[in-house]
């Protein structure tokens, strides 16, 4: 394979992760604690919240890198 091939998968799996990690806040329920320790209790908790505050924009950029190497292999 080439690099420029290589590039263009490596960019249609973040993507796909990015867009995996924007859809999470319609599935899943906000962690709330309340409470004097009321951070986040594993690591599912903080991706939810993190997920939460920016599914905008992992929706966005999943799309443009996961849109972009479909664009680009259909030209060649």
């Amino acid at each position: 394979m080439t690099m420029r091939r290589v590039l263009y998968f490596l960019s249609l799996i973040i993507g796909i992760v990015f867009i995996s990690l924007g859809i999470i806040p319609a599935i899943f329920a906000y962690p709330y604690r309340d409470g004097p320790n009321s951070g986040p209790a594993d690591l599912w908790e903080l991706i939810r919240i993190i997920s939460y505050e920016q599914w905008i924009f992992f929706l966005i950029v999943g799309l443009i890198l996961s849109l972009f190497p479909a664009l680009k292999l259909r030209k060649t």
